[in-house]
């Protein structure tokens, strides 16, 4: 097991060492930098990645381990943990977070839950530094698919992510959402300029519907509540995706 230590400030390092994992240090704090740096140290020819803010099942390597015969690149599920009496931020966020088999279907995953092949990894020149914020898994999926490398899932393979609890996380995420997807648009042709559609962030429940739901299935009270945080989220959308139409994000 490699941790890659990414200029943290507490003591992930010094826990992760204790507890027998092999700490390497990636001092610019970039994703696609830490991931790089921990495929470099790694000796396996096959390369499991998931993240610091993720859980992993019992049985998830070995549930990869056995799909990975499919596909030079094998997605597991990514489910959010909420807790045992959940706010609203977190009943929200388990409506929109982490759709990995869908996800599957389109070409790319969350590097969160992923198996890659270390030949097609250095095929592809790993994940790209250029992405500032997320979307740097999007990228690597779809170049490895452009380069003739498939992408499977395996629904066996399970982490669990925490849902995030209160406003300033959960609108910095979708802020950088916004960001992102706005930076896929102009790198890879796919993506969602939301500036361009800002209606959704003012009116009525057309934010809640954009990311896939009805009101069918839920509470009067509840569509209401959760209609207001996802207009919410989606104005946050808009404000990251106007950041990068201003700082030029390519």
């Amino acid at each position: 097991m490699i941790v890659v230590n990414n200029d943290s400030s507490d003591e992930t390092a010094a826990v992760a060492a204790d507890l027998g994992a092999r700490v390497v240090h990636e001092p610019i704090a970039n994703r696609s930098r830490a991931r790089n740096r921990g495929a470099e140290a790694a000796r396996s020819r096959l390369y499991a990645f998931t993240d610091a803010d993720c859980v992993v099942h019992r049985g998830w390597l070995e549930a990869l381990l056995r799909s990975a015969p499919s596909a030079p690149l094998v997605a597991g599920d990514v489910v959010i943990r909420t807790t045992h009496n959940p706010n609203s931020i977190e009943r929200y966020e388990r409506l929109w977070r982490f759709g990995q088999r869908a996800w599957v279907e389109q070409g790319w995953a969350a590097t969160a839950n992923l198996l890659v092949q270390a030949d097609a990894f250095d095929a592809i020149g790993g994940f790209d530094p250029a992405w500032r914020h997320i979307g740097e898994d999007s990228d690597f999926c779809i170049r490895a698919r452009d380069a003739g490398f498939g992408l499977a899932y395996c629904a066996d393979a399970i982490v669990e992510h925490d849902a995030e609890r209160e406003y300033g996380p959960l609108l910095r995420r979708l802020f950088l959402h916004g960001y992102s997807t706005t930076q896929s648009f102009y790198r890879l042709g796919v993506g969602h300029r939301a500036w361009r559609d800002p209606a959704p962030a003012l009116l009525g429940d057309g934010a809640l519907r954009h990311v896939g739901h009805e009101p069918a299935g839920f509470q009067p009270d509840e569509w209401r509540r959760m209609a207001r945080l996802a207009r919410l989220g989606y104005a946050a959308r808009v404000a990251g995706s106007v950041w990068a139409e201003v700082s030029r994000a390519r």
